[in-house]
């Protein structure tokens, strides 16, 4: 593309973002092109509606830009912003008072990647293919109720209280959780499974049972979503005015397995992707953006961390804001599990 067109291509991109209405030649001129005449600038535009770039919404109307014109922004255009002091400091406070906790350090993530970006967020948990235990605590709350911590290879940590059958005390746990570290170091999913069936019944079987379904979590990723306020910021914008477009969204949000399976298909081996409207393999989100980044403790375990929103988005903020919050996130994520 000449370099004019690609100016006048970044200025209507710019201006439509803030506004939201469609960007006329008077306009550009005003504001961004004073040695240029209107009518220069109005052919520029007609030129770059024909290439497919811009649309006119009405014949009176300026011009918007289309999925092909973000797409030709995104990758030739775009600068990327610097994250304000006081928003990298809010980053840093937010992530750094998280809980310890994954599932809650994760959904204080979205929160303030949506809280940054003005968008709705969504992030997964991390997770590798083959989990594999480093770890195991066991704590007596109850007579029958044990609260088993596990901590896998990348020093992700999961609690989850079980029942047993028989009322158990916190020594006979401490010397079971003793023979499991010894017995399961490295050890991963498929290793149990030979186990489980040699142990028949009783505590060790029941604690066993637990571990192989937390590894299975880790693995599959099955409680993959998380989901904040940041819904709610789409409600602010007017692309979203109308309810039956907020809705085809929520349908693929609610939707959370199908949502993680596409979010890690969507980011591949890419540190960041940004799919564009039509882009999107659900036609519910064809009238938005995701910009996908992935973090975690580790290369190989990692979560899919990302903004949707309309596809008039402030792309060089939200890009630079995310990455800022998913480096972060990896930093804490390594931090309360090191």
């Amino acid at each position: 593309m000449e370099p004019r067109k690609q100016e006048i291509l970044k200025a209507v991109v710019r201006d439509f973002t803030v506004t939201a209405l469609p960007v006329g030649s008077h306009a550009l001129v005003s504001r961004h092109f004073l040695n240029l005449s209107s009518a220069t600038v109005r052919n520029e535009l007609s030129e770059l509606a024909d290439l497919g770039y811009l649309v006119q919404p009405h014949t009176s109307a300026g011009r918007i830009p289309t999925d092909r014109g973000y797409r030709y922004f995104v990758d030739f255009l775009m600068d990327l912003e610097p994250v304000p002091a006081q928003v990298a400091s809010f980053i840093q406070t937010e992530l750094s008072s998280a809980p310890a906790d994954l599932q809650a350090l994760v959904e204080r993530v979205a929160t303030t990647v949506a809280a940054v970006t003005q968008n709705a967020a969504v992030a997964s948990l991390p997770h590798g293919p083959q989990a594999r235990i480093k770890h195991i605590d066991l704590v007596s709350l109850e007579p029958t109720e044990v609260l088993v911590i596990l901590v896998v290879e990348g020093n992700l940590i999961r609690q989850q209280v079980i029942s047993v059958s028989a009322a158990v005390e916190q020594a006979e746990l401490s010397r079971l959780a003793n023979k499991l570290n010894r017995d399961l170091l490295g050890k991963d999913r498929d290793d149990l499974a030979p186990r489980l069936k040699r142990l028949g019944r009783g505590l060790e079987a029941e604690v066993s049972a637990q571990l192989v379904r937390t590894l299975e979590l880790f693995e599959q990723g099955s409680e993959t979503l998380v989901l904040h306020d940041g819904v709610r910021n789409l409600l602010k914008q007017p692309e979203f005015a109308e309810a039956w477009r907020l809705h085809q969204v929520l349908e693929v949000l609610e939707e959370t397995r199908y949502l993680a399976t596409l979010l890690q298909d969507l980011v591949g081996e890419s540190d960041t992707q940004i799919v564009i409207g039509s882009e999107n393999q659900a036609t519910q989100l064809r009238s938005c953006t995701l910009v996908l980044t992935t973090y975690g403790p580790t290369r190989r375990i990692r979560g899919v961390l990302g903004v949707i929103g309309p596809t008039r988005m402030a792309y060089g903020q939200v890009v630079g804001r995310l990455q800022t919050v998913a480096r972060r996130a990896s930093e804490r994520l390594g931090e309360a599990y090191a």
